[in-house]
């Protein structure tokens, strides 16, 4: 008898599926495989069950082993991960090996974590704790234990008694108790909340509004302003979901960073003490993740709390998806699968018909202008949910009318000083680690490159270093300038580094801390900083945008923000949106509680239009603004576009390439704008020479079916297969 044909999915820049013999094991499809492919064995997903192949069935090699104990991985997942696939033009099989926990890519089992749980059987439920002898007080105590709670573990054994074990076995032996293996789930004690709080009206009419229509897909964009209280509003629709039928319901919530996490899950244990609850991020050991992975994907955790690669995570329950900062670009992959995890979440709640909340106190404006349009519903939060809680008062300062004082100007020196007197915290928001962005020759005007970028070199004085942030490229600070020989080399501008270094000079009764990438680099650092913080062990807080959205210290009641200047006017058209979106961020970190709070902005161009509207916190006004720019000049959201990107250490091999593509997707001609190629902004990084091609269209369709035909054309072209190039379907960089 002819055995069959499994087509199996692997993690090979190949977009196809390979054909195995079956080895007499049954194979499902969504199960992990072990076949050989070349010279090595490496992992597959079973993708579908065939009796004929395309190929000659002498040359089809057998699957080695198929991982029976694990299970599949379901078709709703599958499919996601194949519409993604599709959409943004990369291999399936790399995208779904990609989704996947590290240790469910490796050559082994998946080795889970288990416990021991001891539940009533028919005959316990209806047992008498008074047949026992009296003088049996540790068997009375476990049966009494199991008869009010559903179940126990060996810790829970433990609690009761030392002795307890015997006692149960005697239960077992009896037949009034029963044994389970499951998936461990046990999680660090909290204080539970008792009492949640009071919702205001507009947070009531927002939770009712969706409730509503709770058993259908709706996106619903939740616009509440910093301290409105879009987390409770969240965590109402949660507990709604999980209340009744709590075993079949789960719930994803989505965060743009790692940093979020820890802070959000603890909110959350908090209020859902007796909740499931897992965190999915990088952050994670290999085998924590593969076990949270798992407690998701078996049902067991109700809430998952993750960032952008959660969206793929197999939820057999989900009945609710929340994307918190759904405008932050950190949910658009740069790299492999360039996927948004907000737009596949989106297509995901749609396929479930299970709604989906998108907040944010600065939506991207493409949501914005889903919401304007009726494709999602708007919900608004334009109050503080602490009463007393008010808008911080903004104030531009003018640099160019005031002597600075090392980079500060003298209104917010002063109020630095006042706040410290009042035993208040502040927060000063550079976005620029290191201690100056520039190493100058005073003599010749020297900058120190980067050898390997088209950047210049970032002073770390502390390791006395110059480090490049594009490439991590590093080497000494020279002693003299390489150019002329001259000396006098100093560093110009400001960094996190510097401004911590200025501020002990002139506050040094002030106790700092600074928080970027460098400060935190070590495991558990930022939760440390951010305890102190709690705690009112640090009176400035220095940081960059790691501490501009998600968190809340009652403490804090000045912001001062440092240089911004840069953004105003740059090449990117979407530098305005992403700089109002900082400083709002930012500024709403001021004032959240019973104290008034203030922001000082120090800029050169204190009456910019982006000022004006930050002043007001009028983001609809902004937005609006920006939109009716957009479609004069026929920018997203009002055109659709895509990047052909490509690479190599030399640059005619690209440019070659490139025009090779672009000469292709013109001749197909399809109502799509494609531009000449052109090198970006960043014309070298890593050493890479970079070109690329623009692509746009009124509609996704022809772009779609252009892009389609050109990766075909690339993937056949021995040109290509020397270069890298890559399709970025949305970009939010050019």
């Amino acid at each position: 008898m002819q055995k069959p044909i499994l087509n199996i999915a692997l993690d090979i820049p190949l977009d196809r599926l390979f054909d195995y013999l079956s080895n007499g094991n049954t194979a499902h499809i969504g199960q992990r495989v072990l076949v050989p492919f070349g010279r090595k064995n490496v992992i597959g997903i079973v993708m579908g069950l065939a009796q004929t192949s395309e190929f000659d069935m002498n040359k089809l090699k057998p699957i080695i082993q198929v991982f029976n104990d694990e299970p599949a991985i379901d078709s709703h997942v599958l499919n996601l991960i194949k519409f993604s696939a599709d959409y943004y033009h990369y291999p399936f099989g790399q995208a779904l090996l990609s989704a996947l926990p590290a240790r469910l890519r490796q050559i082994a089992p998946a080795k889970s974590r288990h416990q021991l749980i001891y539940t009533l059987s028919a005959l316990g439920k209806n047992a008498d704790v008074e047949q026992f002898d009296k003088r049996q007080i540790v068997l009375r105590r476990v049966l009494n234990a199991l008869q009010t709670q559903p179940f126990l573990t060996e810790g829970g054994l433990s609690e009761i008694s030392g002795s307890a074990k015997k006692s149960i076995k005697l239960l077992i032996e009896k037949g009034l108790v029963t044994t389970k293996k499951v998936l461990a789930c046990n999680h660090t004690q909290v204080e539970s909340q008792k009492t949640a709080p009071e919702l205001n009206d507009e947070q009531q009419q927002a939770v009712s509004q969706i409730l509503s229509e709770k058993n259908s897909f709706k996106a619903w964009l939740l616009h509440g302003i910093t301290g409105s209280g879009k987390t409770e509003v969240y965590m109402r629709l949660i507990e709604d979901s999980l209340s009744g039928n709590s075993e079949n319901a789960q719930v994803l919530v989505l965060v743009p960073e790692i940093n979020l996490t820890p802070q959000l899950e603890g909110r959350f244990r908090n209020r859902f003490p007796d909740v499931t609850l897992v965190s999915l991020h990088s952050n994670l050991s290999e085998s924590d993740r593969l076990h949270h992975w798992q407690l998701a994907q078996s049902g067991v955790a109700k809430i998952v709390i993750g960032t952008r690669l959660s969206t793929f995570t197999p939820l057999p329950h989900l009945k609710l998806i929340i994307i918190d900062e759904e405008h932050d670009s950190s949910y658009k992959q740069q790299d492999s699968m360039r996927y948004h995890a907000r737009d596949i979440a989106l297509v995901r709640a749609k396929r479930l018909n299970i709604p989906i909340v998108l907040g944010s106190a600065t939506p991207a404006l493409e949501t914005w202008h889903n919401a304007k349009t009726g494709k999602y519903h708007l919900l608004s939060l334009r109050q503080r949910a602490v009463t007393a809680a008010q808008l911080p008062n903004i104030d531009c300062i003018d640099t160019t009318k005031v002597n600075l004082q090392q980079g500060f100007t003298p209104q917010l020196l002063s109020a630095l000083r006042a706040k410290i007197a009042r035993k208040e915290q502040s927060l000063l928001f550079i976005n620029r680690r290191g201690y100056s962005p520039v190493l100058l020759c005073g003599a010749c005007l020297w900058v120190a490159p980067c050898s390997r970028c088209s950047s210049r070199l970032v002073v770390h004085l502390g390791q006395r270093k110059l480090r490049c942030h594009h490439c991590g490229h590093e080497q000494k600070i020279p002693l003299q300038c390489p150019s002329c020989g001259d000396a006098n080399l100093h560093p110009t501008g400001q960094g996190t580094q510097r401004l911590e270094e200025t501020l002990a000079k002139l506050l040094p009764e002030a106790r700092i801390a600074r928080v970027d990438r460098d400060s935190t680099s070590r495991k558990n650092a930022l939760v440390d900083i951010l305890n102190r913080v709690q705690n009112q062990e640090i009176d400035i807080l220095i940081g960059t945008q790691m501490l501009a959205k998600g968190h809340d210290f009652p403490n804090l009641t000045l912001v001062g923000v440092i240089d911004t200047d840069s953004a105003l006017y740059s090449p990117d058209f979407r530098a305005s949106e992403r700089l109002f979106a900082q400083l709002m961020q930012v500024a709403g970190r001021a004032g959240r509680a019973d104290k008034a709070g203030e922001v000082i902005i120090q800029t050169q161009f204190p009456f910019h239009t982006l000022f004006n509207a930050l002043r007001t916190q009028d983001y609809e006004s902004f937005a609006d603004s920006q939109l009716m720019e957009r479609e004069q000049v026929q920018f997203p959201p009002y055109i659709y576009t895509a990047l052909l990107r490509a690479e190599a250490n030399d640059f005619a091999p690209v440019s070659q390439l490139l025009h090779y593509a672009f000469n292709i997707a013109r001749a197909l001609n399809q109502n799509v704008m494609i531009y000449e190629p052109v090198r970006p902004q960043m014309e070298r990084i890593k050493g890479m020479e970079r070109g690329h091609i623009l692509l746009q269209a009124r509609q996704r369709s022809p772009l779609q079916f252009v892009l389609k035909n050109l990766v075909y054309a690339l993937r056949n072209h021995k040109q290509a297969a020397k270069i890298r190039w890559s399709v970025d379907v949305d970009p939010l960089e050019f």
